[in-house]
């Protein structure tokens, strides 16, 4: 394979990948794993520092060494580029057409990415020497084709799943990832200062998108890594979805807007959200609600600290709401939950009824606490209210905040 010259963006070059390859292989030997295959793109991204662009990617990273990096043609240069020594990039044959002026390169290519051949190079690589341990894997997530091509080489005792290994440490964030959600989460919250700012009856809710699309790309001209993947949730007027509900629907003053989740640095999610009334009106229901929610929120934030558990602050927002006329029932399933590198911005583990886990510092969490009505409910449409947070040795650190009013635009 071609030596590409490294290009590395920056921030992403300042990436803490010492301590995050070492927190992995720390787990891998307590466990007794020799190595460890990493099958989802966000596993991969954790331990190489390269967001694969396609499924197919892969990634093995053993006991002791360097992690190995397996993706197509189609993003090899991507991923030789974006990565440090300390990684090895291999590639497998895709469609693309790459001439690099030999014979080999100009060969003729198929139709799909080859699907023997990350598997193929991972059998390789393991049996570079007998298996003296276990290996770890996915099993939830690993295809049957791969699967059944590794235990046609390997007993199937030889692996074990590793899925909530990795849910374990991406639980602990270290500097540079504090960093850089905290920086997705202020752009978050400028953007949506702007779109709301641009509110008005008469307009079609489309543009609400629009504006979004806008003012993030704007933004991304003062840091450059915005990330491809990024997801931007609004519901409006007595519209409460979030995806895929009506864009035709024209805003009328006194209408509800939730924007939601939002911008994505260097592949790091922001998830917060603000509510907003269109046209600077808004019933008393709708402030009464709103004023619920944001005392129930508060509550919830002030409790942040290391040592408090999960459940006790999710009962602590849900008491409170429940005392409320208009939400004596406040069934939801969370009131926030982790965030990271994850493709869904709702990561493991959720602030929830039953969890006993306790904050630690290093953890960093979004505290929320969305309502959305229809049919028979007082108030029609979609409410939240949700800030990030990252957990300190005495407290916590708010990287955004949310406005204590409706009409904060």
């Amino acid at each position: 394979m071609v030596k590409f010259e490294k290009c590395i963006p920056p921030l992403l070059a300042q990436r803490d990948h010492k301590t995050m390859i070492g927190r992995i292989q720390t787990a891998m030997k307590e466990k007794g794993l020799e190595y460890l295959i990493l099958t989802h793109v966000q596993d991969t991204f954790y331990a190489t520092g390269y967001m694969p662009l396609m499924p197919s990617a892969v990634s093995v990273v053993p006991a002791e060494g360097d992690a190995l990096l397996i993706v197509s043609t189609l993003e090899s240069e991507a991923a030789s580029c974006l990565t440090n020594e300390e990684v090895e990039v291999r590639e497998v044959r895709s469609w693309v057409f790459i001439d690099d002026g030999t014979p080999e390169s100009r060969t003729e290519k198929g139709t799909i990415i080859d699907p023997d051949g990350a598997v193929g190079v991972t059998i390789d690589y393991l049996s570079r020497k007998p298996l003296q341990g276990k290996v770890g894997i996915n099993m939830g997530i690993v295809s049957r084709h791969f699967w059944n091509k590794l235990i046609a080489k390997f007993p199937e005792s030889t692996f074990v799943d590793c899925a909530q290994m990795m849910l374990d440490l991406r639980i602990f964030k270290t500097p540079w990832e504090i960093s850089m959600l905290r920086l997705a989460a202020q752009e978050a919250e400028k953007v949506y200062k702007q779109v709301a700012d641009e509110l008005k009856p008469g307009m079609p809710a489309w543009k609400i998108d629009a504006l979004y699309v806008y003012y993030s790309a704007k933004s991304n001209l003062d840091h450059g890594a915005m990330s491809r993947r990024h997801v931007f949730l609004t519901s409006q007027g007595t519209y409460y979805g979030l995806s895929g509900m009506p864009r035709g629907y024209i805003l009328k003053k006194g209408d509800v807007i939730k924007l939601d989740a939002g911008y994505r640095y260097l592949d790091h999610s922001s998830d917060i959200a603000r509510t907003v009334v269109v046209g600077g009106e808004a019933s008393d229901d709708v402030q009464e609600l709103y004023n619920t929610l944001y005392k129930a929120y508060r509550i919830g934030v002030e409790m942040l600290k290391p040592g408090v558990v999960f459940k006790d602050l999710y009962w602590a927002i849900r008491n409170e709401v429940e005392k409320s006329r208009l939400i004596p029932q406040y069934p939801r399933g969370n009131m926030g939950h982790s965030i990271g590198s994850g493709h869904h911005a709702e990561e493991y583990p959720t602030i929830s009824r039953d969890r006993e886990m306790v904050f630690q510092p290093g953890m960093v969490v979004c505290v929320e606490t969305p309502y959305s009505g229809i049919g028979g409910a007082p108030v029609h449409g979609g409410f939240n209210i949700e800030d990030t947070f990252a957990i300190t040795e005495d407290g916590y650190e708010a990287f955004t905040t949310a406005p204590d009013n409706i009409f904060w635009k």
